[in-house]
């Protein structure tokens, strides 16, 4: 899936592997403890990739957001002028089934972006928390060194597996995610009804109780969970890639992405398209 991605976005972007100065995984699915997913990644590209160089940006449903603004400061130091972002998530073959209700959110699917150099605008604003005090709430407790990934016995094969106290991690999403967005559209300086948001895709009733708290209606504000499922850090890059192709982004518009993670964590971004 990555490879895919990877090929459709460089089509898409005009570049070619002479031209990528850096390439990024912020995927949450890991293929090995080690080497860094990105490191497999160009491995399995092959010759035409050699020598770019690789790391890991891991963030959970946030990697995206983060890595792209990672690129964004590395792009700013003028160490670099084309980084290619990808991630590429398969949750399905993780979830526990004895939670359907986490575990019928989740889809497998990838996306890659093309990240290139410009002249610094003054609407690119970036807000990121973490409030571990919730890290339980959301969680895979085993495959690390707390929980060896030699030491598993079927009977605690739910520790290795995905769980989600939805209905808490939704009471603490929805308390303080509100407050960080509204600043953010408040430093950015843009109307909210000038704002195309498009949120993680995180569940149907989650996406849309989030965009009735933040008073953004329903043609700017973007929920396809029903279409995609939660793609985890694919979420947002593929739903942008889907508006984008459908022509419901054009050059100039102010786009707001945001979302929350496992940590728990919630970071939010407006740029200009």
């Amino acid at each position: 899936m990555a490879q895919a991605a990877i090929d459709a976005a460089m089509r898409d972007a005009g570049v070619g592997w002479d031209s990528i100065d850096l390439l990024i995984d912020c995927s949450n699915s890991r293929q090995q403890p080690v080497p860094c997913n990105a490191a497999l990644v160009q491995a399995a590209i092959g010759k035409a990739a050699a020598g770019v160089p690789c790391f890991d940006v891991q963030s959970t449903c946030l990697g995206f957001l983060v890595a792209l603004q990672v690129a964004n400061g590395l792009l700013a130091s003028r160490g670099f002028k084309t980084i290619l972002i990808v991630c590429s998530e398969a949750p399905l073959s993780g979830v526990d089934w004895s939670e359907p209700e986490s575990a019928s959110l989740m889809s497998d699917a990838a996306a890659a972006v093309v990240v290139v150099a410009q002249q610094p605008t003054p609407t690119l604003l970036y807000a990121h928390e973490t409030h571990a005090q919730h890290a339980a709430v959301c969680e895979v407790r085993g495959g690390g060194h707390n929980l060896l990934p030699f030491d598993y016995r079927s009977e605690i094969d739910g520790a290795y597996r995905f769980h989600m106290d939805g209905p808490r991690l939704f009471r603490i999403a929805r308390k303080l995610l509100p407050p960080m967005v509204e600043a953010l559209i408040q430093e950015s300086g843009v109307e909210r009804s000038d704002l195309f948001v498009i949120p993680h895709q995180a569940s149907p009733r989650a996406v849309e109780v989030v965009r009735r708290v933040l008073r953004f209606n329903e043609e700017q504000y973007v929920n396809r969970v029903p279409e995609f499922g939660n793609t985890v850090a694919a979420s947002v890059p593929l739903t942008l890639d889907v508006c984008r192709h459908e022509g419901r982004i054009a050059d100039g518009d102010s786009v707001l992405l945001l979302g929350t993670s496992a940590g728990y964590s919630q970071a939010a971004m407006v740029f200009q398209a």
